[in-house]
């Protein structure tokens, strides 16, 4: 009995180390999609004058492009919330004159790619990290007729 319990707890293991539970996880790409009408709902609203200010504009944006991805389990809060941050300095920045329309789409651009490198380079760090764990998982085989398959 012990031992079935043993073999049950690393064939949940194996399966949530092997990627399916993230296909049952949250469609990012849609998520994504819905950022972009929320921010670009906030800029509407900036460009028919309802909304005053760049920074204004952004803080329409920031609080539900947040609570979506926290909704959803977004992984990486810290790198959204600092990205969010760095919109609404630029978007200051703007507003007092500092610097030019140009510059800060130039600046908004440049955060974006930033965000995506973290996130790339935490993303290739889980990886890593899930393949050690797999590495030194045990494998189980079975036979499918003259076919041996292992796990």
């Amino acid at each position: 009995m012990k031992r079935l319990r043993t073999l049950a707890r690393l064939c949940i293991l194996a399966a949530l180390l092997s990627g399916c539970a993230a296909l049952t996880g949250p469609d990012w790409q849609a998520i994504s999609q819905q950022s972009a009408q929320l921010r670009a709902g906030c800029e509407s609203q900036f460009a028919a004058g309802t909304i005053k200010t760049h920074l204004a504009t952004e803080q329409c944006a920031n609080a539900p492009i947040r609570n979506l991805y926290a909704s959803n389990g977004w992984p990486d809060m810290d790198v959204l919330d600092a990205f969010l941050a760095r919109r609404e300095a630029i978007a200051d920045q703007w507003d007092r004159h500092a610097i030019t329309e140009a510059e800060a789409r130039a600046d908004f651009a440049q955060a974006a790619a930033d965000q995506n490198t973290q996130l790339q380079s935490r993303a290739a760090s889980r990886a890593v990290g899930a393949a050690a764990i797999r590495s030194t998982m045990p494998v189980f085989c079975t036979h499918n007729g003259p076919m041996l398959i292992c796990q």
